[in-house]
């Protein structure tokens, strides 16, 4: 190693050639990077959706999700799976074992897919199979409306969103409020019983006018052509055509006598609404490799092509814009960055000579450009996290470059030459330098196995912080001694007696004297103030991703069931107004997707620094003024913090038992959230009921006229949901052909004379064949491991509550008084955030043996490493204290500051008592070697601590803009390193002279 930073200190030149590549690199390499809100990574989840038009929850969850349930049960290397069988709708969420082959489990479980047998005829579509991951979140949502004809604006939706799949960037896109184009066959029953048809005979010769067949290929002498069966429908006209029927007497039975035909869409089933206009809404996701802003400029600068062709026809409508979102995070980090490189330069400026502030300060690019150029060939794009780590990571760049400069720089005024100053300084600091970089990399390599989904998103950070820490060896090893030696070599560097920072040295000086004298006495005032900071900080709230500067706002309503979709809108008039009246500079836009009885929408904010309330703040306000709003039965909403959904705020699973047991544990359960403060919207996923209309079969009078249960559903399916019995094709659209009872006839008083056709065209009225029932069923029926549960809800509306701490109150006290069979999980944002809290708790225990480890080896010793770490606690504590201070949450980002931190200051510590072994080593006394190397270090651990506080204080406070990951994460980064100062500067001296003073006895 000495040979090498000799050959290069020598090799200025070389050295401004190797620093000018990688900045050039890193340059060229920042404008190709991608940048995205979060990392591309696939998630070990699986989601397996299956549509059944018309099916309510019961019928899903027996003929969909049971069957498809039972299939991937054996299959290895599932850890849990859950499933909601909903009106239409089986969603199965599988979550994969994360030491498993996920490409094997993931084929594996679409085998199992496959080999379900016995879906209901009407599932036209196979159940679809797909791995969750960063690249499904949408990108950008947008609202087209139109004053005109509906089919206007379905017709033009439909060619938009033809338009946009060739847009560059754009991954899937999905349309709310769409209904698609349908021929509608509504059959007069009064009609079919006077001709003696029958459904199925209608249904027979509507599918047999739609064909098209080839025929083979017939020849002749001169050319082959291919014959060609046509028959397919091309207009409603030619459908109303249709002989359905001969007569004896030869007269023809066409569909135009016994039914209407409509050319109408689909039954709406959602309605769409944007910034209080009704809309088809869009919402698109990217594609995996694309950049976010690129794609939404490009989908940005389409709309506006399309606004000047068309005009005012259509109107257009932004929501949700995560390219915003990041422009915003660049800018954040550009601003702050700008302004705390500023102070950094300030601060070295100030403590060092010129040359010498600007060479260290060059670190900070040479680095993180570095980053830049590797991050393409790992595979990895630019994202918000990636960017959090590259920002904690300067401090430690900029701690190393400062320790070898000032190495350096206190051999050139001893005397020597640039060059043997650059080689000798250099070579007196590289072996603790690269014990430090090896001890934070030992920080930040357990990261890597925090479970969960948490887990997955944050692997990047310990990426970037390690590439980083290489560049940053690299060049205070390499590049910074040979510019240094050049630099040097030019200037005349004045004795130490002139050095302005001799003053301070002194006062310093004068204080460890004393404190040396009363070591016992410092160290008790120590161990009191950690105590009294350890008590203070049990106090905080955990709060994985807090929501002090989110600017989303989540919105689920419920109105009454059976509700029609066209009075929906109605009962949310209140909820729009009040949305509507939000400040100028605090609302941004909302969306909103009506459906009958759920609705949902997202309130997008401005930025925090545009706004005096948080987005918590506002939530409050709405909510007081919805509170009574009648035709709304259920209204909550939640704040979306941003990074993968923590599930909700108090979230418990009861299972297992019987149905009257379960809702007895739910009823507990309920009842004791009910008893605690500071909890809004507890509710349950059975809470909310359908009114269905139950058919109860009468099997002696279904016998008598040789009828089956099938015939009986087939038979009202048809008359009230329809049946898409065929498609034809309108050039490149798909047309489904529905038969269906005439409208007259599709009402709850004409069900029980709803005619029943026989084999032999008999029609029996419903009355006799089945009992029809008022009853209420769960809209929602949830899976947990294939097993029924419940899952009870709430919100948190105390902000000092935790819901961890919540959750295992209720655990303790109701345990004992659930039904034996019965038992409860917790889930949610508590459930989530235990598990990644377990990784820290690994992690952080790994990381510290880890660095003990490495400091054994280095100083030869059981005992030292101790001492150099004993720094760690205070400084946790003092960054946890910052937090406090601040009334902030503990928070993931605020705990990898934490991290960081710890790395930074055993650092410090570790260059201290290293100095102090080297002048033991050379016969000095322990309290002489003690004074003059807390001399000889109090610049480089000022300068690296004072550095880094500086140039991470404009992000804690949002001088350039406040980010909701880096805010928390620069807090306590800088105040545990400015806080941890007297600890190495005055307790760790005090702390060596008690345990190794083998020379001089210095009394108390």
């Amino acid at each position: 190693m000495n040979g090498f930073i000799a050959y290069f200190a020598q090799r200025s030149f070389l050295a401004r050639i190797m620093t000018t590549m990688v900045l050039l690199v890193g340059a060229a390499s920042l404008s190709t990077l991608k940048l995205q809100e979060l990392p591309d990574i696939a998630f070990e989840e699986v989601e397996i959706t299956t549509q059944y038009p018309g099916a309510t929850a019961q019928d899903v969850e027996v003929n969909i999700t049971n069957l498809i349930e039972k299939e991937i049960k054996p299959v290895e290397g599932i850890r849990k799976f859950t499933s909601q069988s909903s009106d239409g709708l089986s969603a199965i969420s599988i979550e994969m074992d994360e030491s498993a082959d996920t490409a094997k489990v993931l084929r594996d479980i679409q085998q199992a897919v496959d080999r379900v047998n016995g879906l209901p005829k009407d599932v036209t579509n196979p159940p679809l199979v797909v791995q969750r991951g960063t690249a499904s979140f949408e990108v950008l949502t947008f609202g087209v409306s139109h004053q005109g004809d509906y089919s206007e604006l379905q017709s033009y939706a439909r060619q938009l969103e033809k338009t946009l799949k060739s847009v560059s960037g754009v991954g899937t896109i999905s349309m709310t409020g769409f209904n698609e184009r349908e021929f509608w066959i509504e059959i007069d029953p009064i009609k079919v019983s006077r001709y003696k048809l029958t459904f199925d005979e209608v249904i027979y010769a509507v599918n047999n006018r739609n064909l098209s067949l080839s025929g083979g290929m017939v020849e002749s002498w001169n050319s082959d052509q291919k014959i060609v069966t046509m028959t397919q429908v091309k207009s409603i006209e030619e459908l109303a055509q249709t002989v359905i029927k001969v007569l004896p007497t030869g007269g023809l039975i066409r569909l135009a006598d016994i039914a209407k035909v409509v050319d109408t869409f689909e039954k709406a089933s959602q309605e769409g609404v944007i910034n209080g206009e009704p809309a088809i809404l869009f919402s698109i996701t990217k594609g995996s490799n694309a950049d976010i802003i690129a794609t939404i400029d490009n989908i940005k600068t389409l709309i506006e092509n399309e606004k000047s062709r068309i005009g005012d026809t259509f109107t257009f409508s932004y929501g949700l814009n995560l390219a915003d979102d990041m422009s915003d995070k660049f800018s954040i980090v550009s601003t702050n960055g700008g302004i705390g490189l500023i102070l950094v330069l300030a601060v070295l400026s100030m403590i060092l000579k010129r040359q010498i502030a600007f060479w260290v300060s060059v670190s900070i690019p040479f680095c993180v450009l570095g980053v830049m150029a590797v991050l393409p060939i790992l595979g990895m794009n630019l994202d918000s996290i990636t960017l959090a780590a590259l920002l904690l990571v300067i401090g430690i760049i900029v701690d190393d470059s400062v320790i070898v400069a000032e190495s350096i720089y206190q051999e050139k005024e001893s005397g020597k030459s640039a060059l043997e100053a650059a080689v000798i300084g250099t070579q007196k600091v590289i072996k603790p330098i690269i014990a430090s970089l090896t001890t934070t990399a030992l920080v930040f390599i357990p990261m890597f196995f925090i479970p969960g989904t948490m887990g997955k998103a944050i692997v990047v950070i310990p990426i970037t912080v390690i590439i980083a820490l290489l560049f940053s060896l690299a060049e205070c090893t390499y590049t910074l001694p040979a510019h240094l030696a050049n630099s040097l070599n030019k200037t005349e560097v004045k004795p130490k007696t002139s050095d302005y920072f001799q003053s301070i040295t002194n006062a310093y000086t004068n204080l460890l004297t004393r404190c040396l004298q009363f070591k016992k006495s410092v160290l008790v005032i120590a161990v009191i103030m950690l105590a009294v900071g350890v008590g203070l900080v049990t106090n905080l709230k955990l709060d994985i991703f807090p929501s002090e500067s989110a600017k989303y706002i989540e919105v689920y309503t419920e109105v009454q069931p059976g509700t029609p979709l066209n009075k929906v809108r109605e009962a949310h008039a209140l909820l729009e107004k009040t949305i509507t009246a939000l400040p100028k500079n605090e609302l941004k836009s909302y969306e909103l997707t009506y459906s009958s009885p759920v609705s949902t929408g997202l309130i997008v904010l401005t930025n925090f620094e545009s706004r005096e309330r948080t987005a918590d703040s506002i939530i409050k306000d709405l909510n007081n003024k919805l509170k009574n709003v009648k035709e709304l039965s259920f209204v909550k909403l939640s704040v979306d913090a941003g990074g993968p959904p923590p599930g909700e705020p108090v979230e418990v699973r009861v299972m297992n038992g019987t149905p009257q047991e379960r809702n007895d544990a739910v009823s507990l359960v309920t009842d004791w959230l009910n008893t605690q403060k500071g909890l809004d919207k507890i509710t349950h996923n059975e809470a909310l009921k359908d009114p269905q209309l139950q058919i109860i079969p009468q099997y002696e009078w279904l016998a008598r006229y040789n009828l089956t249960v099938a015939d009986l559903a087939s038979t009202l399916r048809i008359a009230f949901e329809g049946d898409t019995v065929t498609s034809t094709w309108l050039g490149d659209q798909e047309i489904d052909l529905r038969v269906i009872l005439n409208e007259d006839y599709r009402t709850i008083e004409r069900l029980a004379t709803t005619k029943i056709y026989t084999a032999d065209g008999v029609q029996v009225p419903l009355s006799r064949l089945a009992k029809v029932e008022h009853i209420e069923a769960p809209r929602l029926i949830q899976h947990y491991n294939g097993d029924r549960e419940v899952t009870v809800t709430a919100q948190i509306t105390d902000e000092t509550l935790s819901s961890v701490a919540l959750s295992e109150t209720m655990l303790t006290e109701l345990q004992s008084q659930l039904p034996s069979q019965v038992s409860i999980e917790i889930g949610g944002e508590a459930e989530s955030t235990n598990e990644t809290m377990s990784g820290f708790v690994v992690a952080f225990p790994a990381a510290i043996i880890g660095i003990y480890f490495v400091l054994a080896i280095m100083f030869n010793s059981l005992l030292q490493p101790l001492l150099i770490m004993v720094v760690i606690p205070f400084a946790v504590i003092a960054a946890l204290m910052a937090l406090f201070v601040h009334m902030q949450p503990i928070s993931l980002f605020a705990l990898i500051g934490v991290l960081g931190m710890t790395g930074v200051v055993v650092n410090n510590s570790l260059v201290l008592i290293n100095r102090i072994n080297e002048l033991i080593s050379e016969g000095k006394d322990t309290l002489h070697a003690i004074m003059e190397a807390s001399a000889s270090r109090l610049r480089p651990i000022l300068l690296t601590s004072l550095t880094t506080v500086v140039g991470l204080l404009p992000l804690a406070y949002g001088f350039g803009g406040t980010d909701v990951y880096m805010g928390p994460m620069s807090l306590t980064l800088g105040y545990g390193l400015l806080f941890s100062l007297p600890v190495v500067l005055i307790v760790i001296p005090c702390l060596y002279l008690t345990f190794f003073n083998r020379k001089v006895t210095v009394t108390d």
